[in-house]
């Protein structure tokens, strides 16, 4: 069977669904790996072309261009000043602030054709399983047994966020070991081999930091390092193809605030719980297309959204939740129209349901005290058949959806963060004729698969860590 490709991926070294909202950017992803020891093995040796350094080491930069290795060299925002680009290098990445007329500065002095500059953010997290999660609850501390949900450090709403503007967002972050041996021996190779299937399954462009031991042992051409840069190396490949205006990622919720940030948990357990979402502005929804959505959800205060809009959403069907009860209790009743055409409110401690049209509004009378609680909510007013996905089994699992233009392609990504194998049933809307599955480990297979109630639902045998669905109706 041929091999089908997806998820633009490419190392440099820095030491459908009907009814779906599709939204940019492509899903693609470039990987960074950092290098910053004063020697490195030769092009040959690793199987890569570029390295991206520090821009003070410059005995590497030497020794990494006489090698003819392409160099990106990473550079402080406080140290642009005064900072000319050497010859030779295919581009520089920022740390820290720096405006737009410096990186412009930079852009113009740069000579190799193609050269890029940009800069890097800095608010990723080395995607990794907390123990130990501990929460509030009526200010008492409780801490997660063994089998609850684990909580899971990831990037994924960072790059839903980040990814609005037409640019994949360039991730970067530094190696935090939680044991004492882990601060001379660093990451363990599943950890590096996540980092980047994730970066891959959510389409961010990553800067990774090799820690120094493992640098050293691949210069000394230590059987255990080669062994373990084998297998980045197999990651690198499964996440080199380049898709850019092939696929979309695809949502169903949109989130309606000014400001992401500001309620990124809410965001971040929705994808945790496998809740895709796309960040919309107030000011972007008048006159948009919501006939895709089945649900939104308001965060910010209800003045500045345009209610009619809302209101139109819900009555042709939609779910609309207004997350913010600040927002329902001080607006008049003009602003909302949905509590006098509605027949019978439900009222519960939570909130108040009203009936417009086809659909409901949903309003808030207690604010969002704990975001998991909230996302489980959300799931639970989708039901289980207005939900885009489903996973069983796979607690340590985030899938990501996109489809073609057409929308009769369907790409899944699943990662799992434990590294370990583990058999995961999906469920994902649509009635499909092919289900094949891929991953760094194995070869491309087809997948047995069922059709109940406009899904198709089918299991992943061994999820490792990232693997690639493709789902095609064929005549």
């Amino acid at each position: 069977m041929r091999s089908l490709p997806c998820l633009r991926c490419r190392v440099l070294l820095h030491s459908a669904f009907f009814g779906l909202i599709v939204f940019c950017p492509a899903a693609n992803a470039e990987v960074l790996v950092r290098w910053d020891q004063d020697r490195v093995p030769s092009p040959q040796s690793l199987g890569i072309t570029t390295l991206v350094m520090p821009a003070a080491n410059k005995v590497l930069l030497q020794t990494a261009l006489a090698q003819g290795y392409r160099v990106y060299l990473e550079v402080d925002g406080a140290s642009l000043t005064g900072f000319a680009p050497p010859d030779g290098i295919a581009g520089v990445l920022v740390k820290g602030n720096a405006s737009d007329q410096q990186l412009t500065q930079i852009r113009q002095q740069l000579t190799s054709p193609g050269a890029r500059v940009a800069r890097l953010d800095e608010r990723g997290k080395w995607p990794h399983i907390r123990t130990n999660w501990v929460t509030r609850n009526n200010e008492v501390l409780q801490v997660t047994s063994r089998s609850s949900q684990p909580w899971i450090e990831n990037n994924a709403a960072l790059v839903r966020i980040a990814s609005t503007s037409a640019t994949a967002p360039l991730l970067t972050y530094a190696w935090k070991p939680i044991t004492r041996s882990e601060i001379d021996a660093g990451p363990a190779l599943t950890n590096y081999l996540v980092a980047m299937a994730e970066a891959g399954s959510f389409g961010a462009d990553l800067v990774l930091p090799l820690h120094a031991r493992l640098q050293k042992d691949l210069i000394l051409a230590k059987p255990e390092a080669r062994a373990d840069w084998n297998a980045i190396r197999r990651h690198i490949e499964f996440y080199s193809w380049s898709l850019a205006g092939s696929y979309r990622p695809l949502a169903n919720i949109g989130v309606v605030t000014a400001d992401p940030m500001r309620s990124f948990e809410v965001m971040n357990l929705l994808l945790r719980h496998n809740l895709p979402f796309a960040s919309i502005e107030p000011a972007q929804l008048k006159g948009r297309d919501l006939s895709g959505y089945d649900l939104l959800i308001v965060l910010d205060d209800l003045s500045g959204v345009p209610v009619q809009t809302v209101s139109e959403f819900a009555r042709s069907g939609g779910i609309v939740l207004l997350a913010n009860p600040t927002s329902a209790a001080s607006s008049s009743a003009a602003d909302r129209p949905w509590q006098a055409a509605d027949t019978g409110a439900v009222k519960t401690d939570s909130r108040v349901t009203y009936t417009l049209g086809k659909g409901r509004v949903i309003e808030r009378v207690r604010p969002l005290a704990d975001p998991n609680t909230f996302a489980l909510e959300m799931r639970q007013v989708l039901g289980a058949d207005r939900r885009m996905i489903d996973i069983w089994n796979g607690i340590t699992v985030l899938a990501a959806p996109y489809a073609d233009q057409d929308g009769g392609n369907v790409l899944v990504t699943a990662l799992n963060y434990t590294g370990q194998a583990l058999p995961v049933q999906l469920r994902i809307r649509g009635t499909f004729s092919q289900v094949s599955c891929e991953s760094p480990e194995e070869a491309p297979i087809l997948l047995p698969y069922q059709h109940r109630n406009g899904y198709t639902e089918f299991v992943l045998p061994a999820l490792r860590t990232g693997a690639r669905v493709f789902l095609s109706r064929i005549p």
